[in-house]
């Protein structure tokens, strides 16, 4: 009976408080990180940038992302490569 008890708890437990269920892969593709960010393609597809804590700095808006360099990463966004500093803004 103990052993019940203790099933049912954890069963409610999670599916009530903590959401036990898997949410899959939190991201598509991840690539090297380089001055401190990653480029990661995300589940819409779309391309941005993590740190190391795994924290969206750049939100995912790029059609293909590369590595920073020197400040500045190649990113195409509508079939036009640019670049941008790590602020996300085009330069």
């Amino acid at each position: 009976m103990k052993y019940v008890i203790f099933f049912v708890t954890i069963i409610i437990f999670c599916t009530g408080l903590t959401g036990c269920e898997s949410a899959g892969p939190k991201y598509k593709d991840v690539r090297s990180y380089s001055e401190g960010l990653a480029p990661v393609k995300a589940n819409n597809n779309r391309w941005g940038y993590i740190n190391e804590n795994q924290e969206w700095i750049i939100p995912p808006r790029f059609d293909e992302a590369r590595e920073f360099k020197d400040g500045k990463a190649a990113v195409r966004m509508s079939n036009r490569w640019g670049f941008i500093n790590k602020k996300g803004d085009w330069l």
